[in-house]
């Protein structure tokens, strides 16, 4: 089985500050994409929901998925952007300390 989209997540938090961010997206593209525009868009910034937002956004404008079997190039657009926003969720509760159980979602 292969992935329709996937989204990476690393992040350095001072507090509520991301001080560093590493994004990368899986099958949206040729190769791994880094999100680099995505990763601005957290770097020195609270974490808040339009600065997340913005992250999604900057990421699903990086993608470049085409369409094939397992979906359109707007599905996989919308999809890379739901997965990249659960991530940062999932590593923001990390660098917090917490222990989170992460997988794959088949859908």
């Amino acid at each position: 089985m292969y992935p329709t989209a996937s989204a990476a997540v690393q992040l350095t938090m001072d507090g509520e500050v991301c001080k560093d961010a590493a994004i990368a997206l899986g099958c949206v593209g040729l190769t791994a994409i880094k999100a680099k525009d995505a990763e601005a868009a957290l770097r020195g910034q609270r974490l808040t929901g339009k600065t997340i937002a913005a992250a999604v956004e900057a990421a699903r404008a990086a993608a470049e998925p085409q369409s094939d079997m397992r979906g359109s190039a707007d599905y996989k657009r919308t999809l890379v952007g739901a997965l990249l926003k659960r991530a940062i969720d999932i590593a923001i509760r990390r660098a917090r300390g917490e222990t989170v159980e992460a997988g794959h979602i088949y859908a």
